[in-house]
């Protein structure tokens, strides 16, 4: 079953980073953004030689990723949704979250907007710019609510909540219900607003005609942790975490586009 539905998984995500998994390996389950940020292409390779411990990778969102360990179809996840993370672990998934590495949200615009936060959102709001949303519950998604959520408690304006979460109304708001590359594809094909990690942004950064926006506001921050899980591959989900905590911090470190970490190792 947990080959099956892993393989699944791969086949609706349509990622190269994603492959059919083999019984026999430990199953990542993380998001998107690790998969975009090019990151993991880096640091599972060099896991694999430092331990023999071979990893199949399924790269959704971290609310998918979190459901596929309460199921048991994954032996440790990468994910960033702090409070989701918590909820889960208090439900009596996994014994541990350990950050690993952070950076921080952006946004990715048509043109460069002036202003704080919450100032570009009211942008945003009185002049209806399209804004692509992931949708899908990912930890991109969930802090894209939360900033909707805080500016709203502001009283900057009004929010609704449906099955695509909480947002202002409006037809200019599109949820696609797809990864963080796919969001920002569409976002400069239409010439829209996204909410995007940092690393997949900068990853990006070469093939997309948007202007990336930074924020120094605590909401912005990104933290990556990894769950192990209890299973038949809990050593090796151990191991992994181990790794991440110590080995990897240099290659995550190392990790840049035109010389400018995508990622900053340990906890922020």
């Amino acid at each position: 079953m947990r080959a099956l539905l892993a393989g699944l998984l791969c086949l609706l995500v349509l990622s190269p980073g994603c492959v059919t998994p083999d019984e026999d390996r430990m199953i990542l389950a993380t998001t998107t953004s690790m998969r975009d940020s090019g990151l993991l292409e880096v640091l599972l390779p060099a896991f694999t030689n430092a331990t023999g411990h071979e990893v199949d990778v399924v790269a959704v969102g971290t609310g998918a990723a979190l459901n596929l360990g309460r199921s048991g179809d994954a032996d440790v996840l990468i994910v960033h949704a702090p409070e989701a993370e918590m909820e889960f672990l208090e439900e009596g998934h996994g014994s541990t979250r350990s950050v690993f590495a952070w950076n921080t949200f952006v946004l990715l615009t048509p043109e460069p907007m002036n202003g704080s936060l919450f100032d570009v959102l009211d942008t945003l709001v009185a002049n209806e710019q399209c804004f692509v949303s992931r949708g899908d519950a990912s930890g991109t998604h969930i802090k894209e609510q939360i900033l909707w959520q805080a500016w709203a408690d502001a009283g900057r304006g009004d929010v609704v909540e449906d099955s695509s979460g909480v947002h202002p109304a409006g037809d200019w708001y599109l949820s696609i219900g797809q990864g963080m590359g796919a969001a920002i594809t569409m976002a400069d094909e239409k010439r829209c607003v996204t909410l995007s990690d940092l690393g997949t942004a900068l990853f990006r950064a070469e093939t997309v005609d948007l202007d990336l926006q930074r924020y120094d506001d605590e909401v912005m921050v990104n933290p990556y942790s990894i769950i192990p899980l209890d299973g038949p591959h809990a050593a090796e989900a151990e191991a992994l975490r181990t790794f991440l905590l110590t080995e990897a911090a240099q290659l995550i470190d190392d990790h840049t586009v035109s010389g400018e970490p995508m990622f900053t190792p340990g906890q922020p």
